[in-house]
C-alpha cells in the first residue's frame, strides 16, 4: 500500500503553506497544510487515489482537531484502538486526544475532499480568555479526558467550506480570509455540539410511538424528493393529525416538515453538482423544483453561493 507522510506545519515551514501533490503513480490532487496567524493549522485535501493509500501523520500531534469531509471514505487508526474510526461524506467531527502516539488513515479509491483545523488546548481556550462557562458542557473539561463528537455537515458549514476552497484573495488578504473562515467553521461545529447538548432531553418528551411516527415522516419526506407528499398526506400516512405532526416534528428535528424537505432537496442538489453528475437545471428537476430560477434563488439563500459556481 502506498504511503503519504503528513508532518506538523511547524516541522515543515512555519512561514508558508506546504503542498503535497500526489505522484501520477498514486493518483491526482493535493494535500495542503497552511499555518494560520493564530497558531492553528489548516489542512485542505482534494485528491483521488488510483490505488490504496495510507496517510501517516508524523508527531507531535495537536490535541484539538476539527474535521469536515465533503466526499470520500477512510478509516483512521491510533494506538490502543481495536478498530478504526470510519469517516465518510458529510462527516463533521471534533476530537480531543491529549496523549496521541501515532495516527494513520487508510483511504479508499475515490475522491477525498476534506478540511481539518488543528490547534493545541491552550489556543483553544484562549479564544474564551480562559473561561469555560460559555462552552458546551461537553467541552468544559477537555484537559482531563479524551472526547469525540460526530455530526453531519450543516448548510452553514458547507457554505464556509465552499469559500475556503474558492478563496478569491492573494497575499495578506488571503491569510486573513482563511483565518476568518477557519474560525467560522469552528464556531459552526461548537454551535452544533451545543445544540445537541441542549436537545438531549428533547425527544424524551415524546412518547415512543410518536417519536417513531415522526422518524417515519422524515423517512417519507426524504425518500422521494421529486414527488414528496404534502403535509396532509404525510399526516395521514403516519397516523397523526396535521397540527400534532407539525409540532412534534419541530421537537425532534428543530424545523418544520416543509423546512426539512427543502433542506434535504437543496443538500442533495449540492451533492449532485459537486459530483459533476448534473448541471443546475438537471439538479433542480431531480430534487423536485419545477423552476430552475426559483431553485437558484433558494440555493443562494440556503448556501450563500450560486449553484452555477465551481465548488472546489
Amino acid at each position: 500500500m502506498e504511503k503519504i507522510y503528513i508532518a506538523p506545519q511547524v516541522l515543515v515551514n512555519p512561514t508558508k503553506a506546504n503542498r503535497i501533490c500526489l505522484p501520477p503513480s498514486m493518483g491526482e490532487g493535493y494535500i495542503k497544510s497552511i499555518p494560520l496567524k493564530s497558531g492553528m493549522q489548516l489542512i485542505i485535501m482534494d485528491y483521488t487515489p488510483e490505488c490504496p493509500v495510507t496517510l501517516e501523520y508524523v508527531p507531535p500531534f495537536a490535541p484539538i482537531g476539527f474535521g469536515f469531509r465533503l466526499s470520500g471514505c477512510s478509516q483512521v487508526y491510533s494506538s490502543g484502538q481495536k478498530k478504526g474510526k470510519d469517516i465518510g461524506p458529510g462527516h463533521a467531527g471534533f476530537n480531543c486526544f491529549k496523549d496521541l502516539v501515532d495516527l494513520t488513515e487508510t483511504v479508499d479509491m475515490e475522491r477525498v475532499v476534506h478540511i481539518s483545523i488543528l490547534m493545541d488546548l491552550k489556543r483553544f481556550y484562549a479564544f474564551s480568555e480562559g473561561e469555560t462557562k460559555g462552552l458546551p458542557s461537553q467541552l468544559e473539561n477537555l484537559p482531563n479526558r479524551a472526547f469525540c463528537h460526530k455530526g453531519q455537515i450543516t448548510p452553514a458549514m458547507r457554505a464556509t467550506i465552499f469559500h475556503i476552497f474558492n478563496c478569491p484573495y492573494q497575499g495578506w488578504a488571503k491569510t486573513f480570509f482563511l483565518e476568518s473562515k477557519a474560525l467560522e467553521l469552528i464556531a459552526h461545529k461548537i454551535e452544533q455540539i451545543e445544540y445537541v447538548d441542549n436537545q438531549k432531553p428533547g425527544t424524551g418528551h415524546l412518547p415512543a410511538p410518536d417519536l417513531n411516527r415522526i422518524r417515519e415522516a422524515a423517512h417519507l419526506l426524504a425518500g422521494d424528493l421529486e414527488t414528496s407528499p404534502d403535509l396532509n398526506q404525510l399526516a395521514r400516512s403516519v397516523g397523526m393529525c396535521r397540527s400534532k405532526l407539525h409540532r412534534c416534528f419541530r421537537i425532534v428535528y428543530g424545523v418544520t416538515p416543509f423546512e426539512y424537505l427543502r433542506n434535504r432537496r437543496l443538500e442533495t442538489a449540492m451533492d449532485f453538482l459537486m459530483d459533476g453528475q448534473m448541471n443546475v437545471t438537471q439538479a433542480a428537476y431531480a430534487v423536485g423544483y419545477s423552476s430552475p430560477s426559483y431553485f437558484t434563488k433558494a440555493f443562494k439563500k440556503y448556501f450563500g453561493c450560486l449553484p452555477s459556481e465551481n465548488f472546489y
